[in-house]
């Protein structure tokens, strides 16, 4: 196989090819730019940020619907606005009464309406710490939780106050009568300072141990029914019920609760549940119907006055009341309604077996109609109802009773609240840890764009640099190539036709001198002259090409040599300083010069019948020049060079090596007075 050779063909398709891929990489890298997924290749924090963006959404959406929404006309407690903070941080605190236990605590935002996702809440704490003590002026207290510094020293995460979410505070196995929290940090509200809290929960497993608790706060709102300190422990929250909604509503049962419905208002209406055996009960829950079959109405039928009754017999002619409303009960919303079941004198509730809710007056006025999702009768946090056979008056026939103990509410399944407090923790998380990660992609999505640039940019000058040294490269190629071929064609010149004018030159030498009579060796004389005058012309054209010059040749001798060749019968007068002499412009600019020279006094020959001419050279600091003149016809050279003449190559051909080389011809002629060519040299 032939040894590779990068011929000239060869190197313009490489060149094309690799053009072509780098410019392939600039596409490749412009599309990092202008597609945001690109970008993720040149940023490994990027990927991570997008990756816990992704992971937390996902986690996010198998939560499932979290429907925040202020439903009940008692939105919580507020601190009275004022234009100054106050020289001591605001409390809120409550009694339980005694020691009770729990296991978290909840802090409920307050949100004005139906919030989105991203609806921030109204006037919510900036910073809070949460205390408890069994002492009621807190001398001795345990620091439960601090928003400022929540979770571990090493890794400090300051709690999202924009969040409209409820914040979850484990406090696992806490037992204390009162809990304070103290708010270091207050809010605005219209430019005025306050902070406002819809609940305060104290979760136990399935139990709110701080429902109905007593409750201090100095400086509060009393605003019925929107403000009051007592609506912080009411169970009237933007929360809703404790359940996970339904993520489609083909999810959703049939129908949305149970109504009992007479035309008589004045008719009592009631549902009842057997529990089979007789036991004690420590409350009843109830979940109030969310209209979802017509319009959209929280607390639909829920009734304005209520008893719930106690008794072993199914027919109640002897019946226990538990509870009794006193005044007219307001709309709950969609709230769960938790009731102590005592006996009217206060005393501990009576193990019974059949337990009946009875509906005084309904919540039409008009007519009787009451409706429920569920019934829950509480034992230590456990349902005893659930499942348990219902009977009850004036029901309405499409609708089964098992709707009440199914364990589903209007919109979806009713959990503890414990997991339903996890389920708001976990959302609360995933919130800021998406936030974060939005923000982070954000930072690292301009870092790698940036960095996108910046490789699009040397992508770029790369194939520039590489396009540029592959020009070079095949310029210098052509350069040798022709430097050789010019040197082949210089030894084969001086070969060839040197040695046959050798041989001419040694002949005439010969001839005259065998040669008697003076004019046969006259004759011999001018052919060996000849012959010398063609080596001469020969070895200079062989220079021209490429090949060496003579080693004691310099440039002035070169064009004396020249003018005395070409000027036969012309008197020839030199002016050459010193510095000129000495100067060696490079072979280039010398050959070029040469060329010039010759087709000045080729053009004397030809055509400026002149006797005389004078050459000057000179060398400054700043530049040579060559200045050559004749007593010849001259002519007129503004019509030379308006064109308004015939003008020849060869004026052209000088005009523009001069230009090729970075110097300058200039001309100065008039018919009758000579030509004066200067050439300035670079």
């Amino acid at each position: 196989m032939p040894p590779f050779e990068l011929t000239p063909s060869r190197q313009s398709r490489l060149s094309v090819k690799l053009v072509l891929t780098l410019v392939g990489l600039w596409a490749g890298t412009s599309g990092l730019i202008s597609h945001a997924d690109g970008l993720t290749l040149l940023s490994p924090e990027l990927r991570a940020a997008e990756s816990l963006h992704k992971q937390s959404q996902l986690k996010f959406d198998q939560l499932g619907p979290l429907r925040l929404r202020q439903t009940a006309p008692q939105v919580g407690a507020q601190l009275l606005m004022s234009v100054s903070p106050p020289p001591q941080a605001p409390w809120v605190q409550l009694d339980l009464g005694k020691k009770r236990s729990f296991d978290q605590i909840m802090i409920v935002p307050v949100v004005i309406g139906v919030a989105e996702e991203e609806q921030e809440p109204y006037a919510f704490p900036k910073r809070f710490r949460v205390d408890v003590s069994a002492n009621e002026h807190f001398q001795d207290f345990e620091l439960i939780y601090d928003s400022g510094v929540p979770g571990a020293p090493s890794k400090p995460q300051r709690l999202d106050t924009t969040s409209p979410y409820p914040v979850v505070i484990d406090a696992p196995e806490t037992r204390a009568r009162y809990i304070r929290v103290t708010v270091t940090g207050l809010n605005k509200a219209t430019d005025r300072w306050t902070f406002a809290l819809s609940e305060i929960m104290l979760i136990h497993g399935d139990q709110n141990v701080a429902l109905g608790a007593s409750v201090t706060m100095p400086h509060s709102s009393s605003l019925a029914p929107v403000w009051d300190p007592t609506y912080l422990v009411d169970g009237r929250t933007p929360l809703g019920p404790p359940i996970i909604p339904a993520s489609v509503d083909e999810d959703l049962p049939r129908f949305d609760g149970v109504f009992c419905v007479s035309a008589n208002k004045d008719a009592e209406q009631w549902f009842q549940v057997d529990l089979g055996a007789s036991q004690t009960v420590d409350a009843m829950r109830l979940f109030p119907v969310h209209a979802r079959q017509g319009a959209d109405y929280p607390g639909y039928g829920f009734p304005l006055r209520f008893r719930v009754e106690g008794s072993d017999d199914p027919s109640f002619e002897e019946g226990t009341v538990l509870y009794r409303t006193e005044d007219e009960f307001p709309n709950p919303g969609n709230n769960p309604v938790f009731i102590p079941l005592t006996t009217d004198s206060g005393s501990e509730a009576m193990p019974f077996q059949h337990y009946r809710l009875v509906s005084d007056m309904g919540a039409r006025r008009t007519t009787n109609k009451v409706g429920f999702a569920e019934i829950q009768l509480l034992k230590d946090g456990k349902n005893l109802a659930a499942g348990k056979p219902m009977i009850a008056k004036d029901v309405m026939s499409e609708r089964p009773l098992g709707l009440l103990v199914d364990g589903d509410a209007s919109y979806g399944r009713i959990v503890t609240l414990s997991d339903w407090a996890e389920r708001w923790k976990t959302a609360r998380t995933l919130r800021r840890d998406s936030a974060i990660a939005a923000s982070r992609i954000e930072r690292f999505r301009g870092i790698a764009f940036r960095r996108a640039i910046w490789l699009a940019a040397a992508v770029v000058t790369l194939a520039c640099l590489v396009v540029t040294w592959m020009a070079w490269r095949s310029s210098r190629e052509r350069r040798r190539q022709r430097a050789e071929f010019r040197m082949r064609l210089a030894q084969d010149l001086h070969d060839e036709i040197g040695s046959n004018l050798a041989a001419i030159s040694r002949i005439g030498e010969v001839g005259e001198a065998i040669q008697v009579d003076p004019e046969s060796q006259e004759d011999w004389r001018s052919v060996r002259a000849l012959a010398g005058e063609c080596t001469e012309a020969m070895q200079e054209t062989l220079w021209l090409l490429g090949g060496p010059r003579r080693s004691d040749q310099t440039l002035p001798t070169q064009l004396k040599a020249i003018a005395d060749r070409m000027l036969t019968g012309v008197e020839v007068s030199y002016d050459i300083d010193g510095s000129f002499e000495d100067s060696q412009p490079d072979e280039a600019t010398q050959r070029e010069v040469v060329l010039v020279f010759k087709a000045m006094f080729a053009n004397i020959a030809r055509s400026s019948q002149a006797t005389q001419v004078h050459v000057l050279a000179k060398k400054d600091r700043q530049q040579s020049w060559i200045q050559v003149e004749d007593n010849g016809v001259g002519f007129d050279t503004a019509a030379w060079e308006s064109r308004m003449v015939s003008r020849g190559m060869g004026l052209e051909s000088m005009t523009s090596r001069m230009s090729k080389i970075g110097g300058k011809l200039t001309i100065d002629s008039e018919p009758g007075k000579g030509t004066r060519l200067t050439m300035v040299l670079p």
